[in-house]
């Protein structure tokens, strides 16, 4: 078994937080109000961003991504470039893509947030970004494993050891619940009526779509991301 020096085996160096601040930013987005929100954010730091969409073969993606391209333009927000992972959702069963099995009422596809935040990280590797934020809220608005602090924590360890480097996983909404975004996203004035990301891409019959309705009737704004 090889061993290697005290030098190849030291952890990479923590940036402080000016470092961070300074740095740019790969923000996994998609046609949803929360990764409009925290784009928002995230310009009004000033943070340079520049966003994805991952495709991950899922119903409504072609719909979705025009959404995320509209409402990104229109709020003067960096264009999000489109990520092609749409083999991912053929060849695993879940409740995201059209010609599985399984209900897609839950819409829980295995592994995704794991991916996005790999194909995320690559994309900054490659570019020699350090930062990656997703759009993730507290803990009463989660749903699957993957949306969990634990979660977060596992899959950065992951990434740095792949990596070999120290990239960050911002989550912005953390705090946030979905009644909290929706607020933000009225005080900023952003078009929630021109987003959508509905799982079954039929508008109004996902747990998605029933959460964020619940919080959109009683205001009276009635939009297309569910």
């Amino acid at each position: 078994m090889l061993q290697g020096t005290k030098s190849d085996c030291a952890e990479p160096r923590r940036p402080s937080d000016k470092e961070l601040s300074m740095m740019a930013v790969v923000p996994i987005v998609s046609g949803d109000i929360d990764s409009l929100v925290m784009c928002k954010i995230l310009n009004n730091e000033r943070q340079e961003q520049h966003p994805i969409f991952i495709d991950f073969g899922q119903i409504s993606g072609d719909e979705e991504w025009e959404a995320c391209r509209s409402v990104f333009e229109r709020c003067d927000l960096p264009p999000p470039e489109r990520i092609d992972l749409s083999g991912y959702c053929r060849s695993i069963e879940s409740d995201v893509q059209g010609e599985c099995k399984a209900s897609y009422i839950n819409a829980f596809l295995p592994g995704r947030n794991l991916m996005a935040l790999m194909a995320a990280a690559s994309y900054a590797y490659q570019r020699g970004i350090k930062i990656v934020a997703l759009a993730l809220l507290s803990d009463e608005s989660r749903r699957f494993p993957d949306q969990t602090e634990e979660f977060l924590v596992n899959a950065n360890f992951a990434i740095n050891s792949a990596f070999g480097d120290f990239i960050t996983i911002l989550t912005p909404l953390i705090n946030f619940t979905k009644e909290d975004v929706l607020n933000t996203a009225r005080w900023y004035g952003l078009p929630i009526e021109e987003t959508f990301c509905c799982h079954p891409g039929r508008n109004g019959i996902c747990r998605s779509c029933t959460a964020r309705k619940a919080v959109v009737d009683p205001l009276g704004r009635e939009g297309r991301d569910d």
